[in-house]
């Protein structure tokens, strides 16, 4: 079982990994990347801009569902010692 500096230490990669994600997809749908597939055509009959945006949205959605199972597996209480009852009064 992972001790403790290792899940601040997954955490913080995960923290960092996250920063970075947003980022980028800042960067990616900004107006003037955007502008980059700003170019006349069609992917199976969708305008290539709105192809590019939605496939931007959709990767980030992807890459945040991967960032987040690290961070939910981190999050689960360690298990606790058992318990002895005694039944006699």
């Amino acid at each position: 079982m992972p001790d403790n500096r290792d899940l601040q230490l997954i955490r913080r990669k995960v923290r960092d990994r996250s920063v970075a994600l947003v980022l980028v997809g800042t960067v990616l749908l900004m107006p003037p990347i955007g502008g980059l597939a700003r170019i006349d055509g069609t992917i199976f009959g969708i305008p290539i801009p709105l192809a590019y945006m939605f496939g931007v949205w959709a990767a980030l959605i992807i890459g945040a569902f991967l960032l987040s199972r690290p961070l939910r597996d981190t999050d689960k209480p360690a298990p606790s010692p058992p318990v002895a009852i005694d039944i006699d009064e």
